[in-house]
């Protein structure tokens, strides 16, 4: 059994004490966004699919033909393993149920949201391959989208016509980890659990993990900047990331931070510095562009030392401001330790108990959810939850800061009630819930999902007014809308979803995506925190960025790729390509 926070007439070692909680209240932002800059972006972000995103943003690029795959074959090492066409060896093919059905798992996004025509998927062994690969659809301007575990949610490892699809789930050999540096380096394709695992067993923690880490592959984080519940503990790529080896649009690889060993093709031991200022620091601009200027096909990550010591509570908050306050206790007295503070509301875990655990359920959410079965919870007084965790090297005195720290909060009357993890296994549960999150809204009905930052005090605000504008707008539309995420750095996963109902509506759709960018940019908010662009957020850049800033993008990416074979109608607006 979880340990759970209960009434009691004093503070007792081994008991935790619930007091009622004063009335809802939260902040909010006074900015407005000017309504001419509104109606702007009304009229100029219109959501559109596939084809006809394609027919105006890959003008010159072409798709594969029979005599480019018989280049292909003839350079390949393993073509019979790392080539998946329905093009015939001589003429194109009216494409087969058996070829159309292996080809669909790369045309279409984890979200079925998006999907592609590509009669090509190429799934090279090594970087050499790559090379060859890249330099052939340069010459010959064939567009190639670069796939990793295919996990995004914006549509950027799906092609927007029948580009060539280059998977790198073969290129997956994970090299060593240097005992001394903790530098860890692999291929792009390895999978992130498997460098868990493989740093768990040497001693070091792997400091990116989020919910997909059993499928993602690294070279995809790395591409979309992944970010993850340890941002706030270990920071982001840019700050992990020491070295990459990246293949170029002409074919030309570039070693940044790292040697490579000509014989074997393996990263050198030793050869990636945790400090290197010699030069520009190019290995950024890869980080999170989306593969639009190139392949990341190696990665050498910094990784801190395994901790020995961990906890993790879940703590449940009768308002947005009490929440506020859990988080500023937890910087105040959990500081070195705190490693992790996720935010889940109401909505979110009610469709994880209904879609997520089965007819078994989980008898801790069943706990977190008890209330009143009567009571007809508004926005302002639905219960939040916020999962926290700590990790350190000394049990005894990590324990003693968490016992302090959820003191402090029965003392002051801002949780209403708790569990504390007592091992290993409940704390893997109280993860299982919160990564339950995402696939359990999925099963629910059609998700308008987005990916936002928010400044902190305003966290909440934003879902509660898209929730209110939408209902106000449409009577017949009866939305969930449900917010999890990472509270302590400001990134909120809002997710709309019609119970029931798994057809998209492309109506609606732009109500919604207007609704919530509107609400986000008038906190001076982020539309893409760690997701990425993709072809779902890339037209509203050109609202969103100082026409210097933009134009600099722009020509940075006609430097790395002039003939826009990268990725094509990703990430920069259509029309800037």
């Amino acid at each position: 059994m979880l340990q759970k926070f209960h009434q009691a007439g004093r503070l007792a070692k081994g008991n935790r004490l619930i007091n009622e909680v004063g009335p809802w209240s939260c902040r909010r932002s006074s900015s407005l966004l000017q309504l001419q800059m509104h109606q702007k972006m009304m009229a100029n972000c219109h959501w559109q699919h596939n084809r006809h995103h394609s027919q105006n943003s890959t003008n010159g690029i072409r798709g594969p033909t029979s005599t480019d795959l018989a280049y292909f074959r003839s350079v390949l090492s393993r073509p019979d393993r790392s080539i998946l066409t329905n093009l015939s060896s001589s003429q194109r093919a009216t494409p087969d149920e058996e070829s159309q059905n292996k080809l669909a798992r790369y045309n279409q996004d984890w979200t079925s949201q998006y999907h592609g025509d590509s009669t090509l998927v190429l799934r090279p062994q090594g970087t050499s391959e790559v090379s060859h690969i890249l330099r052939y659809c340069h010459d010959n301007f064939i567009g190639v989208v670069p796939q990793g575990g295919n996990t995004g949610l914006c549509g950027g490892a799906t092609p927007l016509r029948d580009e060539i699809i280059l998977s790198l789930e073969d290129m997956k050999t994970i090299y060593n980890i240097d005992m001394h540096s903790g530098i860890l380096t692999c291929d792009a394709g390895s999978i992130l659990q498997n460098l868990h695992e493989y740093a768990n067993d040497h001693g070091y923690l792997f400091p990116l993990d989020i919910g997909a880490k059993g499928t993602c592959q690294i070279g995809g984080n790395v591409s979309t900047n992944a970010g993850g519940q340890y941002f706030f503990r270990f920071g982001g790529l840019h700050g992990t990331v020491m070295g990459l080896e990246v293949v170029l649009p002409d074919g030309s690889v570039m070693h940044l931070n790292m040697e490579i060993d000509k014989d074997s093709g393996t990263i050198k031991q030793g050869s990636t510095h945790r400090k290197d200022n010699t030069g520009y620091d190019l290995k950024h601009l890869f980080i999170g562009a989306e593969g639009t200027l190139g392949i990341v096909t190696k990665v050498a990550m910094a990784c801190p030392a395994l901790p020995t010591s961990k906890n993790a509570t879940i703590l449940v908050c009768d308002s947005y401001t009490n929440v506020l306050k859990v988080l500023q206790t937890a910087k105040d007295e959990l500081g070195e330790i705190l490693s992790a503070m996720e935010l889940m509301d109401y909505n979110t875990l009610q469709l994880v108990q209904e879609h997520g655990f089965g007819d078994s359920g989980s008898r801790l959410l069943k706990d977190m959810l008890q209330s009143d079965p009567t009571t007809q919870h508004s926005e302002v007084d639905r219960p939040l939850f916020l999962l926290v965790e700590t990790q350190g090297s000394n049990s005894d005195h990590d324990a003693s800061k968490m016992d302090s720290f959820l003191t402090h909060l029965f003392e002051r009357d801002i949780i209403n009630n708790g569990f504390l993890a007592q091992d290993n296994k409940q704390m893997a549960e109280m993860w299982n819930i919160r990564e339950s999150c995402n696939p359990s809204v999925a099963r629910a009905g059609c998700v308008y999902k987005f990916d936002v930052s928010i400044p902190i005090e305003d966290y909440m605000d934003v879902a509660w007014e898209v929730e209110r504008k939408l209902l106000t707008a449409r009577n017949s539309f009866h939305p969930t809308v449900c917010v999890w995420g990472h509270i302590a750095d400001g990134n909120a996963h809002i997710n709309i979803v019609t119970p029931g109902k798994f057809g998209k509506d492309s109506v609606l759709t732009k109500d919604i995506e207007a609704t919530v960018y509107e609400s986000v940019m008038r906190r001076n908010g982020s539309i893409s925190a760690e997701h990425g662009l993709g072809q779902s957020k890339n037209d509203y850049l050109s609202h969103i960025k100082e026409k210097s800033v933009l134009d600099m993008m722009t020509k940075m990416k006609a430097l790395f790729d002039p003939h826009g074979i990268m990725n094509p109608g990703k990430f920069l607006p259509r029309k800037k390509i």
